[in-house]
């Protein structure tokens, strides 16, 4: 190893035993590792979610479901309705084919080799390297957005990450070790996300600013290097339905298998385009003799698009629709339904 790269391990792995972050997924399990499992679930969860939104739902996800057994017995359904906010619904789907594939093939352990790994759906080269590493403490560096702007800022690397990537990742491999790789890991993204943060680090407190070349040259405010030019979103439009009965409750279905939110429950809603006059009113409301009243209009965001919704409220008898699916108002924000769901009935109502 390189004097510098084993310089800022030594003082990491030191930082890291003193400061780490309380995580529910860290909790020592065998030979000071983590429980492999929690690091697999934790990481799933954590994919293109913060950590702050994920502790509360990790939780409350190993209460219900404790190991890969039970986790294999569930069913899509109710993965889906426990996912319910962490949004990015394909990760729980991938979650439960990939624990289903680990019953059935590794008798419930966790493999423990690159390549088993990186063929569980939803696993990719950063989460097999993430499990192997903090999991298994094999030696391996995992990249993601903390240890990515670490690198670019200690070797003052002056251009946007996505155009220097391998020029990171072999960076990254610099710092490979091979007794503490989980500590080290871990390290490095507990680091990137108190001191060496996106905006304004904290260099003044930093203890390896003596090895950082952008500290040196007073370029750690410019790097990493952002692009100026933002994308504009594009914009799907739709009209939902809030349609309730006498009993107080809710008509919901589920959506198609394939698409945005697949399987997942929802209320009436016209199908999503991008040009507002291509509306076509839903065939449940087509047929509905009930009168609707507006209830405004919201926006929601998400990855790819922003989805623009006008809501509609109307009152119905339940024999109207005498094999339809229904939630009770009094507990829609427990339900399956996902946030952007939830966020139009909560208008209508």
């Amino acid at each position: 190893m390189f004097r510098k790269e084993k310089n800022v391990n030594k003082f990491l792995i030191k930082w890291y035993s003193k400061n780490a972050r309380i995580l529910p997924w860290r909790k020592i399990y065998k030979k000071n590792l983590l429980n492999p499992y929690f690091v697999f679930v934790s990481e799933y969860m954590l994919q293109q979610t913060t950590v702050n939104t994920v502790k509360a739902k990790f939780e409350a996800f190993i209460i219900k479901w404790p190991n890969f057994d039970k986790l294999a017995k569930a069913t899509e359904p109710q993965i889906l309705k426990f996912w319910s906010g962490l949004g990015y619904y394909s990760r729980a789907r991938n979650l439960l084919k990939a624990a289903k594939i680990i019953k059935k093939k590794y008798n419930n352990k966790l493999p423990t080799s690159y390549d088993e790994l990186i063929n569980l759906p939803g696993i990719g080269d950063y989460t097999a390297k993430a499990i192997l590493g903090i999991a298994f403490n094999k030696s391996v560096i995992p990249v993601d957005a903390n240890i990515e702007r670490i690198l670019v800022r200690i070797n003052a690397i002056n251009k946007p990450i996505f155009e220097v990537k391998s020029k990171i990742r072999i960076l990254a491999e610099k710092h490979k070790t091979e007794k503490y790789s989980s500590n080290l890991i871990q390290s490095f993204m507990d680091y990137g996300s108190e001191i060496c943060i996106p905006r304004n680090p904290k260099c003044s407190i930093c203890g390896i600013n003596d090895l950082c070349q952008s500290f040196k040259k007073n370029l750690q405010l410019h790097i990493p290097v952002k692009l100026n030019k933002k994308k504009n979103k594009p914009i799907k439009y739709t009209r939902a339905y809030v349609l309730i009965n006498e009993k107080n409750e809710i008509l919901v279905r589920n959506r198609p298998e394939k698409g945005m939110l697949a399987s997942m429950l929802e209320v009436p809603n016209d199908q999503w385009v991008k040009n507002k006059k291509l509306l076509t009113t839903d065939y449940i409301i087509k047929n509905l003799k009930t009168q609707l009243r507006p209830r405004g209009f919201f926006e929601y965001s998400f990855s790819h698009f922003d989805l623009k919704t006008e809501i509609f409220f109307g009152i119905i008898k339940k024999s109207e629709f005498s094999n339809a699916n229904w939630i009770k108002k009094t507990t829609y924000a427990k339900s399956g339904l996902p946030t952007v769901m939830k966020k139009i009935v909560e208008i209508a109502v």
